[in-house]
């Protein structure tokens, strides 16, 4: 690795004093000459090792104390060094006595920060000669003495570190609508960073109305991940029948780390695209029938959906326990758009012994999607309406029995007549 990085800048800033010069012997001037960098190529989430060139240069006065030992301290610069680099080791404590001329490396190890941005990341080398762990003057050539030398480089960080990324692939159904059960969310978890990723740890959050329909899908494991590679998984979920139709998101917790141990933690967003349905409800209906008697039960069918309904028909679920016969147990509607009402007339009968009483009857509205939208989905509901038995009505056998009753007593009246006419 070449002593000087062609990226690496250089240069020489001094702090100045206004004290009078010390009687302590002055020392040569320290200068920063080559920083290297391990590895070469720096990505974000990396541990660096700084290799850093110190040399002396002879001054005018030619003294120096072999005493006094070097101190070198590495320092953050800018905004970017200072937010996402930690210095982690420094052997700054002592180097010992560095004659004029004389060539020192020192070096350092820095981390990067998994979520650091590429850049240009600023460092100052501050430099000191101490005696007797207190600093002393450093002689300058044109006769002048600092108490430190501050001398600067870059490091760049040129790649990101791991970075995941995931996308929907496919859903099956392939057009999303809600109400749909086991609804299967094929996803890609990729890595687009420059490391291998491992031990990803990724946990699906869902969006109000959207649930994962079964336990095993609550948390999904990728052991290993290279770089530019992607893993597919499954994620079955549950779509409530309130959901919104539009577009949705499911968020993903990742958790991973990277081939250095260095771990990371990651929020990752997935896209759903629910559209619309038909959705059919019925009015409260209330009719009135005697005991006995039939009548026509009228429904109102209103499409709340975001899409048109087809084929709508209306159907009378018979009960066994309920006094009720039914003359017209379907009625079709036929095309209700959205917001559209339509009627199903259906004929039903109260039973002569039926309780006078409202009886809840239920009905199954069904319907086919919109085929112009590609809906060839099959919608069902089951709706209550009320049904009143009120009153009742006369048996036709009463009268029957009335009239053949008035018909014998004519007969007997008649022969009665007949006879006594015979006799005079």
């Amino acid at each position: 690795m070449n002593a000087m990085n062609n990226n690496t800048t250089t240069r020489t800033t001094f702090l100045f004093v206004t004290l009078a010069v010390l009687a302590a012997p002055a020392a040569a001037t320290p200068q920063l000459t080559g920083v290297s960098f391990d590895p070469p190529f720096i990505s974000a989430g990396d541990r660096v090792n700084i290799s850093a060139n110190l040399k002396t240069y002879d001054n005018v006065e030619k003294t120096w104390d072999e005493d006094m030992e070097l101190k070198a301290v590495l320092k953050p610069e800018n905004r970017l060094a200072r937010k996402y680099v930690t210095v982690e080791d420094s052997r700054d404590d002592s180097i010992g006595f560095l004659y004029p001329d004389g060539v020192f490396n020192q070096r350092y190890q820095v981390k990067i920060d998994g979520d650091a941005p590429t850049g240009r990341y600023d460092f100052e080398l501050h430099i000191q000669y101490l005696e007797d762990g207190e600093p002393v003057e450093i002689a300058r050539g044109d006769g002048e003495y600092d108490l430190t030398v501050i001398e600067e480089f870059s490091m760049p960080v040129d790649r990101e570190g791991v970075d995941l990324n995931a996308e929907t692939v496919a859903t099956e159904p392939t057009v999303l609508r809600p109400g749909d059960d086991t609804a299967e969310l094929r996803f890609s978890l990729a890595n687009t960073g420059n490391k291998p990723v491992e031990e990803a740890e990724v946990v699906p959050e869902t969006p109000e109305n959207i649930s994962v329909a079964f336990s095993g899908g609550e948390e999904f494991f990728v052991a290993d991940l290279p770089e530019s590679q992607a893993a597919t998984r499954t994620l079955v979920l549950d779509l409530d029948e309130g959901l919104d139709p539009g577009r949705h998101e499911v968020m993903l917790d990742a958790r991973y780390e990277d081939e250095s141990g260095n771990q990371y933690n990651q929020e990752l967003r997935l896209p759903v695209r629910v559209e619309g349905r038909p959705d059919l409800k019925a009015s409260d209906t209330s009719a009135s029938v005697p005991a006995g008697a039939s009548t026509d039960l009228e429904v109102d069918v209103e499409n709340t959906g975001s899409q048109d309904a087809e084929t709508v028909t209306a159907r009378v679920i018979a009960e066994r326990t309920q006094p009720l016969s039914l003359s017209d147990r379907s009625s079709y509607i036929g095309e209700l758009e959205s917001g559209e009402t339509g009627t199903a007339v259906l004929g039903i009968s109260a039973d002569r012994a039926a309780a006078q009483k409202t009886h809840q009857v239920k009905i199954q509205l069904r319907a086919t999607g919109d085929s112009e939208e590609g809906d060839s989905s099959v919608y069902t509901s089951t709706e209550t309406v009320s049904l009143e038995v009120d009153g009742k009505t006369t048996n036709p056998l009463l009268y029957v029995g009335l009239g053949v009753a008035a018909l014998g007593i004519a007969a007997i009246v008649y022969r009665s007549r007949s006879g006594g006419g015979d006799a005079e």
